[in-house]
């Protein structure tokens, strides 16, 4: 299954970039995605920064999830690296289970549009578990855009504070 989700901002790539960095901004994006978020790891290359973030919703998984994991929340590693003269991240989220039978990845650029800026978020979730796998993309799919729907009031309050 494959996502995207798109959000508009009136400020350049530039600012929004410069207003969505660091330990506050990502703990107050965290609380308001209702996840726990821990960074293990973090190194910087030039304009490259590698960080591995652990993760954990606090919403459980419906209960189909729940019952094709045995787990009751959804928990990953979260690798990413951010290009900050590009504006842009890729990312890949490596379950804490069944790793070998989930594939998440995917992209986020910021890019100018003619009102400000537009964060684009590019994803893909692949489960290979028969029957189910389907309905649990879409269960996971839906509960990562919603932590990003989430986010966005939060990013709003960061760029727009000046």
């Amino acid at each position: 299954m494959d996502f995207t989700v798109t959000q508009r901002f009136a400020c350049s790539p530039a600012h929004y970039w410069a207003k969505t960095r660091g330990p506050e901004f990502d703990a107050a994006v965290a609380k308001e995605a209702e996840v726990y978020a821990q960074n293990v790891e973090t190194r910087r290359d030039g304009d490259r920064l590698f960080e591995r973030v652990a993760v954990k919703h606090i919403t459980p998984m419906t209960p189909v999830a729940q019952k094709a994991f045995g787990k009751t929340h959804l928990e990953y590693m979260q690798e990413i690296e951010t290009d900050d003269g590009a504006y842009s991240t890729r990312w890949k989220i490596v379950p804490a289970f069944f790793a070998d039978r989930v594939v998440c990845k995917g992209d986020s650029l910021v890019r100018a549009t003619p009102q400000g800026c537009e964060r684009l978020i590019r994803g893909s979730i692949e489960v290979r578990i028969p029957l189910v796998g389907g309905m649990i993309e879409k269960q996971i799919g839906d509960q990562i855009q919603r932590s990003y729907t989430r986010a966005e009031p939060v990013i709003r309050r960061f760029v727009e504070a000046g």
